[in-house]
């Protein structure tokens, strides 16, 4: 929520002066003013300013809400920014005028630069559109105009991504101006992004989070000032097509996009919203877009917009459609909805009302659409960041002496929502990292930076951060890592200082264990279908030995995940755990393994054999480390030979009923993975093989269980 803004030193001339001119003829010792011929009101649809190519002609269609105006033109670089040539239409409501003021002007195209210049009973103002959707910057001042755009001319192809399920969100928060910036001292642009969306589909990320991208002032911020809500930023990210650019890369690799959206309030800098149309009103003031009663007014980080006003409800509804229908987002992570609901003790009604009424719309209107808060429940919304969920945890991984962990504390994060006190599921959004916990403007701490601020990569902080991660991942709810921590980073988030791409070399194995959790709690391979269920039960509880395990399925299955804990730093061995099934459990994943780090120990049970009356099982973890098993034995290895000019593939015969795929090339999506018959299968004493004709090019295979 905190700002960071970075002032302009560059000057971006406009094309003429923005100064009001007088156009007259000087005639027989008379001033004759030359008035434009008035311009009809459009009977077009659009706000702003909306291109249009239809059977009376081409032209654009301006639309804008003034009601205390007493005239509104539209100066462009076609009139040479006259403040009388382009002139607006106050449009009728059977016969009484609205505020609103429109026309369709012919001269107007899309890129030309325009703004608003309106006249009102105590002068006239200069204002952007507060519907641009590209603008040149959102400086109030000379330059700072706004840009012509036709919404339906990028091309989007086949785009139809069907956003991913509740169970099957894994979020990678990310800002745009440092994700990637491959140019040093330039903030990153929407299509840099795209050329890291391959790591993202390769780590396993079913969605992206972006911080906030409205148009705000200067060239680096955290987003959480926007000047102009309706245009995705131009001056520092690349504008509308970017961000298209960016979505449409990111669901031609299977990864949804989440816009962080602000609408508790609104700047608090270059903001031509306020005093819009000349009147001020009363107490704060800020006129027709914000309160002026005082209670009301003001937040900490700018002013409140007027829930209660029909046209400002309109005029955020719309904003959540524009970047459905134009931008093809997947949902919204909505900036503090509480803030927008209450204004101290006074709770605001009128908030709360449009808050449902927009959840529903985006739940009605567009199926498979979410909407996250970052701090209320209900109201529509379809899941909730759990910010305390980090207090909990975080505190009980950093102490160097392990007596001083309280398990129970984790305990508590595992099964709770913490936030709100109720039952962990995938109402909520866990996470142990995100911009607020890192940021530099709330003096934030890395994980590993807070387990070990001396030696952040060292054995110790590489262990725990790890073992909150496998926690992460496998508790309920929405799991969700800002970018950086799968690499390891060790420095605060910054809205002037990039990633460290080197550090997915550096740290190479600690990627392949978040791209493992990722697999594990999105069940991608299959071994682990009860991560995405919605139940949650602790089966182990020690204190005295730092131990926990807990068991994860979906209500009225018996196919559970267990997750087995230690956070001490010593190797837990024959450690008797409940198991809530008898018979054989496989160990899918184990944090303390060398492929993680070459200085781990490789250390804990690989299979564990469960019976009893009570059902236990013999278990070794080795320290700060997790296990992930179920009962699902894990894919058998196919092997492949050489014969007379072919290959042949073959596999245990115990998988007999298991069926081979093949693929020209392994990054396909699961569509492009073609069964081969099982006719063409082959059996001996111990395997199944087929026997591959050789092919022009390559050929990868893969076994999938029935």
């Amino acid at each position: 929520m905190l700002i960071s803004t970075l002032a302009r030193a560059v000057y971006r001339p406009s094309a003429g002066s923005l100064n009001p001119r007088l156009i007259g003829a000087v005639l027989a010792g008379a001033v004759l003013a030359l008035v434009p011929a008035t311009r009809a009101q459009s009977k077009r649809p659009g706000w702003g300013s909306t291109p249009y190519h239809d059977g009376q002609g081409t032209g654009v269609t301006f639309r804008v809400w003034a009601p205390n105006a007493t005239s509104v033109y539209v100066p462009n670089q076609s009139n040479s920014w006259s403040t009388t040539a382009t002139r607006l239409t106050q449009e009728l409501t059977n016969g009484v005028a609205d505020g609103i003021w429109s026309a369709d002007v012919s001269p107007a195209f899309p890129g030309e630069q325009y703004k608003y210049y309106i006249n009102y009973s105590g002068g006239s103002v200069w204002k952007h559109d507060p519907r641009a959707r590209k603008v040149v910057s959102s400086s109030t001042g000379s330059g700072g105009n706004d840009i012509i755009y036709d919404p339906t001319a990028f091309n989007w192809g086949a785009d139809n991504l069907a956003p991913p399920a509740l169970n099957d969100l894994v979020v990678y928060e990310l800002h745009i101006g440092t994700f990637y910036a491959p140019h040093s001292g330039v903030s990153g642009l929407f299509t840099d992004a795209t050329n890291r969306l391959a790591y993202l589909q390769a780590l396993g990320v079913s969605a992206i989070e972006l911080m906030p991208i409205a148009e705000f002032p200067g060239s680096s911020s955290w987003g959480y000032n926007p000047a102009d809500p309706y245009a995705a930023d131009n001056y520092a990210y690349g504008g509308p097509d970017g961000l298209k650019a960016l979505v449409k890369a990111a669901h031609a690799r299977g990864i949804a996009v989440f816009l962080d959206v602000v609408h508790n309030h609104y700047g608090p800098t270059d903001l031509d919203l306020w005093d819009f149309d000349g009147w001020s009103g009363g107490g704060n003031g800020g006129g027709i877009y914000f309160y002026q009663d005082t209670t009301l007014c003001c937040t900490p980080y700018g002013s409140r917009p007027d829930y209660s006003r029909q046209p400002v409800r309109d005029y955020i509804q719309q904003n959540f459609q524009m970047w459905l229908d134009e931008c093809h987002v997947d949902g919204f992570r909505w900036d503090t909805p509480g803030l927008m609901m209450n204004a101290g003790s006074t709770f605001i009604p009128d908030a709360a009302t449009l808050i449902s009424a927009i959840t529903g719309m985006v739940s009605s209107n567009y199926p498979g659409k979410l909407n996250i808060a970052e701090d209320v429940m209900g109201y529509g919304f379809d899941s909730t960041w759990d910010t305390t969920f980090y207090t909990y945890v975080t505190p009980q991984l950093a102490p160097t002496n392990d007596s001083s962990r309280d398990v129970g504390a984790i305990s508590y994060a595992l099964t709770n929502n913490t936030r709100f006190n109720v039952a962990a599921g995938l109402s909520r959004v866990a996470f142990l990292e995100s911009h607020d916990i890192v940021g530099d403007l709330n003096n934030g701490v890395r994980l590993v930076t807070a387990i070990d601020s001396t030696t952040p990569s060292g054995y110790r902080a590489r262990k725990l951060s790890t073992l909150g991660a496998a926690l992460t991942f496998t508790a309920p709810g929405v799991p969700m890592v800002f970018q950086g921590q799968d690499m390891l980073e060790n420095q605060q988030f910054s809205s002037t200082r990039p990633v460290d791409w080197t550090k997915t070399n550096t740290y190479s194995r600690i990627v392949q264990l978040y791209h493992d959790l990722v697999y594990l709690r999105r069940n991608l391979d299959g071994y682990t279908p009860g991560l995405k269920g919605d139940q949650c039960s602790v089966l182990r509880f020690d204190n005295v030995n730092k131990f926990l395990a807990w068991q994860r399925w979906q209500s009225g299955s018996t196919n559970s995940t267990v997750v087995i804990a230690n956070f001490a730093g010593v190797t837990r061995s024959g450690y008797n755990v409940v198991f809530p099934q008898a018979g054989t459990w496989y160990v899918h994943f184990n944090s303390d393994s060398t492929n993680y780090s070459t200085d781990f120990g490789n250390i804990g049970s690989t299979v564990v054999n469960a019976s009893g009356t009570l059902i236990t099982g013999s278990v070794t973890v080795g320290p700060y480390s997790a296990l992930v098993l179920s009962q699902v034995p894990p894919q058998p290895q196919l092997t492949a030979t050489q014969s007379s000019g072919s290959s042949i593939i073959s596999w245990p015969l115990t998988y007999a009923a298991w069926a081979l795929q093949s693929t020209p090339t392994p990054a396909g999506s699961s569509s492009q993975w073609a069964t081969v018959s099982p006719a063409q299968y082959q059996t001996n004493a111990t395997a199944v093989y087929f026997q591959a004709s050789p092919t022009s090019g390559p050929a990868f295979y893969r076994l999938r269980r029935p």
